[in-house]
C-alpha cells in the first residue's frame, strides 16, 4: 500500500503524528522495539512506556519486539514502527557491536537488507519512526557515535526506500519526499569516520 518514514528530534512529537497518519484505520498493529517495562533501563522509561501504552486506541494490537521483519510479516493490518531509534539501540547492544563503526554497519546491512524488502512489499500500510542523529553536537563517547552512525545509515536505507519521508522539525512537519537524496555518499562517508 504506502510506506511512510517519519524522522525527527526525541519529544518532538513523531509518535502522536505518525499515528495521525493511521487514525482512518480502525485497527492497527504496534511494534514497540524499546526495552519492555520489565528490562527497562530507569524509572523513567518504565513510566514512559506505561504513559504510551495508555495512550494507545483499544483497537490496536501491541507487539514488543525487536524482529521487525518477522512483525511486519505477521501482522495483517497496517503497521506503525516505533522507533527504528530504539531498534538499532538494542541491536547494537544485544550484539555488542560497540567497538567499530565498520562492524556494526556491516552486520546491520544483512538484516537491513532483509527488512526493507519486506517493509516494501507489504499490502498493507507502515509508518516507521526514527530519531534524526547529530544536531545535538559531535558524540561524546564511542558508544555514542557508533550509535549515531548505525542509526544515520539505518535512516538513510529507510528514507530512500520509503513512498514519503516527513520530518518533524520546530513543531511543523517537512514533507521531504521528493527532495534529492544523497545515500551513497552519505553511506559511504559513515564508514569513513
Amino acid at each position: 500500500m504506502s510506506t511512510t518514514l517519519v524522522l525527527g528530534a526525541a519529544r518532538n512529537g513523531k509518535s502522536d503524528y505518525a499515528a495521525a497518519l493511521l487514525a482512518a484505520h480502525p485497527s492497527i498493529t504496534y511494534v514497540a522495539t524499546g526495552p519492555k517495562v520489565a528490562d527497562a533501563p530507569d524509572q523513567a522509561w518504565s513510566a514512559r512506556v506505561r504513559e504510551l501504552r495508555a495512550q494507545r486506541p483499544e483497537g490496536w494490537d501491541t507487539i514488543e519486539t525487536t524482529q521487525l521483519t518477522r512483525a511486519l510479516l505477521q501482522s495483517r493490518k497496517p503497521v506503525l514502527i516505533d522507533t527504528l531509534s530504539h531498534w538499532v539501540w538494542q541491536l547494537l547492544d544485544s550484539q555488542d557491536l560497540w567497538r567499530s563503526d565498520e562492524q556494526a554497519i556491516g552486520t546491520l546491512e544483512p538484516v537491513i537488507d532483509e527488512l526493507l524488502v519486506v517493509y516494501r512489499s507489504l499490502p498493507q500500510e507502515v509508518v516507521a519512526i526514527s530519531d534524526e542523529v547529530g544536531w545535538g553536537g559531535e558524540a561524546m563517547t564511542g558508544r555514542e557515535s557508533t550509535y549515531r552512525h548505525a542509526l544515520s545509515y539505518v535512516n538513510n536505507r529507510f528514507s530512500a526506500v520509503s513512498e514519503r519521508v516527513h520530518l518533524i522539525v520546530g513543531g511543523r512537519v517537512v514533507d521531504l519526499s521528493d527532495a534529492p537524496s544523497v545515500l551513497s555518499s552519505t553511506h559511504s562517508s559513515a564508514l569513513s569516520r
